[in-house]
């Protein structure tokens, strides 16, 4: 008799097993998603934060998407409010390191009342939207068919609060609004 409890204990636990093991990989994976999504999130708005005190010029921002032939064109990222946006949104997010050289082609960074709220009787807003793919730390969500993982978007908007005022710039401008005033203010770059 002994025997066969020990066996019927098996074959319990090769029912349950499965079933513990999917429950605390669930577990597991859905807390990575609340950390990862608590990230995004602290990250973008201190993007927004960032963008309402050095907004980019909607010209350059553009240039993100269409970057122009000019082989002089220093980058989408060059530019020092466009730079500093994504320098506040990798500051604290701790989930972007293995992506750290090219944060950029996750976040967009827009005026959603249009080009012309650039200036202060508008006070914007601006907008800074991430967009970050997350996968699962463990096969559970391969077995519920997201072998490609989740994309994150978080979108967060704030009032300008600044027009890039900079002292030690020239012109009295932190931000470029196109390539030349870029290397106008960069001549050693």
């Amino acid at each position: 008799m002994q025997g066969r409890a020990k066996g019927q204990s098996i074959v319990e636990m090769a029912f349950v097993a499965p079933i513990l093991l999917i429950l605390l990989f669930g577990i597991i994976d859905m807390g990575y998603l609340l950390f990862a999504y608590a990230t995004v999130s602290q990250a973008t708005r201190d993007g927004a934060e960032a963008a309402s005190q050095l907004p980019p010029f909607p010209s350059w921002l553009e240039y993100k998407s269409n970057p122009p032939a000019d082989a002089n064109f220093p980058g989408y990222t060059k530019d020092d409010c466009v730079n500093t946006i994504l320098e506040a949104v990798k500051s604290n997010a701790v989930l972007f390191t293995d992506q750290s050289n090219d944060i950029s082609k996750f976040v967009t960074i827009s005026y959603p009342d249009g080009d012309n709220t650039r200036n202060m009787q508008d006070r914007g807003p601006i907008e800074v939207r991430i967009d970050y793919p997350v996968q699962g730390l463990t096969p559970v969500f391969d077995l519920l068919g997201f072998d490609r993982g989740f994309t994150m978007s978080v979108v967060a908007r704030r009032s300008l609060e600044n027009l890039g005022v900079s002292p030690s710039s020239p012109d009295g401008k932190a931000c470029a609004a196109n390539p030349q005033d870029w290397q106008d203010k960069h001549p050693d770059d």
